[in-house]
């Protein structure tokens, strides 16, 4: 049995008109909840870990978080129309996080 517990970021429009909804693992696994999508955490079929469910609020795209060192990084949001992290060019990304990192210096 697994110890990893993982966390991921749902967009509350990807699921509040929808009687079902595929969240997906790291490990590539998937879990699909039904409405009235209550779960705070599922369990991942293929890898066992424990993963933590944050609804975000409308269709934030990406959230920001920090890697290792405190940089910015972003953060993918399951059901978002934006499009995907790996999709982004290395210029899209950057031009996103130097927004990011000017708001934090106001």
């Amino acid at each position: 049995m697994s110890e990893n517990t993982l966390y991921t970021f749902i967009a509350e429009n990807a699921i509040k008109d929808s009687p079902m909804f595929t969240l997906h693992c790291n490990c590539g696994g998937s879990v699909t909840i039904m409405a009235p999508f209550q779960e705070k955490e599922v369990r991942c079929p293929k890898c066992e870990a424990t993963i933590k469910i944050l609804v975000m609020s409308g269709d934030p795209g990406y959230i920001i978080g920090a890697d290792e060192n405190g940089e910015p990084k972003l953060l993918p949001v399951q059901g978002s129309k934006a499009t995907p992290i790996e999709l982004l060019s290395e210029e899209e990304k950057n031009k996103i996080l130097e927004n990011v990192k000017s708001k934090m210096k106001q």
